[in-house]
């Protein structure tokens, strides 16, 4: 079980299970990620301006619920613009969902807009819970 309260993570908690990072500039996002250090966290990169997002936001804050007690699954609002450059993250469309651990991208576990669905979600939060 993860201990959210005891992490360094500069969040703000929407409810008990989704927090969300504001994340404002390149420095932010790379501190926000290195910060969870051996801990899996699942990153969720939306923006405000893709309708793909509007139906994709309910099927992960759905799973990353249900998870909550044993991953950690972060929002990061990417705004429409490139807040990843001169970080390990490669997002080149939104949604997009990484999972890092120990300040690396995991390239192999990657899923990028159509690849989103409800029973890759859960297989990507069960691999990193197991």
């Amino acid at each position: 079980m993860i201990n959210r309260m005891s992490r360094s993570l500069n969040i703000t908690f929407l409810s008990s299970a989704m927090p969300l990072i504001p994340v404002s500039n390149n420095e932010q996002l790379r501190a926000e990620y290195i910060a969870a250090g051996n801990y899996p966290v699942i990153f969720y990169f939306y923006s405000e301006c893709n309708l793909t997002c509007d139906d994709v936001n309910p099927i992960f804050e759905q799973v990353a619920e249900e998870y909550s007690e044993q991953i950690l699954a972060l929002y990061v609002n990417y705004s429409c613009q490139s807040l990843v450059d001169g970080t390990d993250f490669t997002v080149e469309a939104t949604p997009t969902v990484i999972v890092g651990i120990n300040g690396i991208e995991s390239c192999e576990d990657k899923l990028v807009e159509s690849q989103i669905t409800e029973e890759s979600l859960r297989a990507l939060f069960q691999k990193y819970c197991n």
